[in-house]
């Protein structure tokens, strides 16, 4: 006997018998999809699940959340956020869509609430906070202690239903990848404290994930901003690193697509026009060409420069070591190339640098 059929069975009151099927038929669907599920009702909104210590649990039944829904006279159900992301949008304008379409790009699948939109990903690796602006409300609802009203629900205090607003919510696997970019560290900025670490760790890997050419790579970058950005970085071994490495590099395919060797990458006019005017600015200009092509398509980025590592890797196959050193003194100097930290010479430690411009560079060494 189908869901429905049971929901038929059990003593709900006439009025919502005669409008029920329809998200009932919804709620059958979205289970046998795989969504866990809640039967909402409480409150004068009726928002508030009618389980309690929902959290913990694993999503109810079709047969529970319709029972429970029915003896409260409810038409609200709402749906568990596991692996998912949903943008709520509270303000229902063109600068609204214009907002989430430049920074997340748009989902097909939405559904239109009593204020606003809700459009619906399956979770990437970083949300952002709230975007509190003017004519502009967005909150960002993920993980299983979230939950939002679902589709087909009718609010009891208004009478307005959760309508489909473009595609129906169906399989989650169907769902576009939350892509939002996390803020960038820059040198001097507050470090990661501790109980903040863990998570600043895993944000920084999966962006090294993304550009690096090896989990190898991943891990001694990752080691390297651990003791620049973190505090206490003596704390967090080299296994945990290495552990965050692993995951984010293993994982880089299903997160944000980046171009690799096949791509292009931006060369700015002040930089050129600071080689151009150095006696030895063409020598310098095809180390710089190959820093920037690594590296300046993360600003900010920090990097270390081991000659020997660009030669054997075929980055600088026909240059020396010594012409590659005296070609970084001569970016530091046209102000392309910027000193963040000097390294230990008695330990062989390199020095870490960044991209910048000539007035960029002329702060100073952070």
């Amino acid at each position: 006997m189908s869901a429905v059929a049971d929901f038929q069975k059990l003593p709900v009151s006439p009025e919502v018998r005669g409008v029920g099927s329809r998200y009932a038929e919804t709620i059958a669907r979205l289970h046998g999809a795989g969504y866990k599920l809640l039967p909402l009702g409480d409150g004068p909104d009726g928002k508030k699940p009618l389980v309690a210590n929902w959290s913990a649990a694993r999503g109810c039944s079709v047969a529970t959340c319709l029972g429970l829904m029915g003896r409260a006279g409810s038409q609200m159900y709402g749906i568990r956020l596991d692996g998912l992301v949903v943008v709520d949008c509270d303000t229902d304008n063109a600068a609204t869509r214009n907002y989430v379409e430049q920074h997340f790009g748009l989902s097909p699948v939405m559904t239109r609430t009593s204020r606003g939109v809700h459009y619906w990903f399956r979770a990437g690796f970083y949300v952002p906070t709230n975007v509190r602006l003017p004519d502009i409300s967005i909150d960002f609802k993920t993980g299983a202690g979230s939950f939002v009203v679902g589709p087909d629900s009718v609010r009891p205090d208004n009478g307005q239903s959760y309508e489909a607003a473009g595609a129906p919510l169906g399989f989650a696997a169907r769902l576009p990848i939350f892509q939002a970019t996390p803020p960038q560290w820059q040198p001097g900025s507050k470090r990661a404290e501790v109980g903040n670490r863990d998570r600043h760790l895993f944000r920084r890997g999966i962006e090294l994930a993304l550009v690096a050419d090896s989990e190898a790579e991943v891990f001694e970058e990752l080691c390297l901003l651990r003791d620049l950005e973190c505090d206490n970085p003596e704390s967090v071994s080299n296994a945990e690193v290495r552990g965050k490495a692993r995951w984010a590099w293993r994982n880089r395919d299903r997160l944000y697509v980046w171009g690799g060797r096949n791509s292009t990458f931006a060369t700015n006019r002040t930089a050129t026009a600071a080689l151009a005017a150095h006696k030895k600015g063409d020598d310098a200009a095809l180390l710089y060409m190959v820093l920037n092509q690594n590296h300046g398509h993360r600003p900010g980025k920090l990097f270390t420069v081991v000659a020997q590592g660009l030669i054997d890797r075929g980055h600088l196959p026909f240059q020396s070591r010594t012409r590659i050193y005296r070609d970084i003194r001569t970016l530091i100097e046209v102000g392309l190339l910027q000193v963040v930290r000097h390294g230990r010479r008695s330990q062989k430690e390199p020095n870490v640098y960044r991209l910048c411009l000539p007035d960029q560079s002329e702060k100073g060494e952070v």
